[in-house]
């Protein structure tokens, strides 16, 4: 299994690293700090990987940016990764914006994200 973590906070990808070392240490975790590293390396590679914990504010591109950009390389990407928002956002319009991608999006998280909600997403 691989995992992507799309996140411009260092420490935050750092610790959310651990922690899904810590419920597998065979997960593969690669992550990018913007949407736009993130959708350039995807696409140089045929398929990304299984899921994508995916924050919404950051610079260059951000998650709901990165969104619209990757489903353009849906086709390319088989199968398509589970994606789930992990963000500080509490705004409802983010929430109501994530159900309008309800074929993309498999769940909004709120940070911190615990270690038995990593092991859901994995499992």
């Amino acid at each position: 299994m691989e995992v992507c973590i799309i996140d411009d906070d260092k420490i935050y990808q750092f610790l959310l690293r651990k922690t899904i070392n810590i419920v597998n240490p065979e997960i593969t975790v690669n992550s990018y700090f913007n949407g736009l590293e993130a959708i350039t390396a995807f696409e140089k590679i045929d398929s990304c990987c299984d899921v994508i914990l995916l924050d919404l504010n950051m610079p260059k591109m951000d998650g709901w940016e990165f969104i619209k950009e990757y489903q353009k390389l849906k086709n390319k990407a088989q199968p398509f990764p589970q994606i789930y928002i992990s963000t500080s956002s509490i705004a409802e319009e983010d929430k109501i914006r994530a159900l309008s991608f309800q074929n993309i999006i498999k769940g909004y998280l709120t940070k911190p994200i615990t270690i038995q909600v990593i092991k859901k997403i994995i499992s």
